[in-house]
């Protein structure tokens, strides 16, 4: 009989088979969530946060706001501990989520390197 041990063993296995095998270039924010080891709850963290800079963002963009540098700082602030901000933001901008939001965000980060 297999041991938890065992079984979390192989699990953990599959998941690097799983991160080898998918294509880095369509999903590198589900990539870097394996790689760094997010659980579903952080995940959901980070989706969370950026549902509110996205509410945020739009409603500064209707009123004709064009500093948006305190997002970027709220998100870099806020974020996952086990993430880091640039990365995260080329991840989610690759992967098509939040796309204004995270292009604004990306050219903000480029701007202040």
């Amino acid at each position: 009989m297999e041991t938890i041990e065992e079984r979390v063993e192989r699990l953990e296995y599959y998941n690097r088979l799983t991160v080898q095998s998918i294509n880095l270039r369509t999903y590198p924010f589900y990539t870097l969530v394996m790689e760094k080891h997010l659980s579903e709850d952080e995940v959901g963290d980070v989706l969370s946060l950026c549902d509110e800079l996205q509410r945020r963002f739009e409603v500064q963009t209707e009123s004709g706001y064009v500093q948006y540098l305190p997002l970027l700082l709220h998100f870099a602030g806020m974020l996952n501990p086990k993430l880091k901000p640039r990365e995260t933001v080329q991840a989610l901008r690759t992967q098509g989520v939040y796309p204004e939001l995270m292009d604004k965000l990306y050219d903000l980060a480029r701007s202040y390197e």
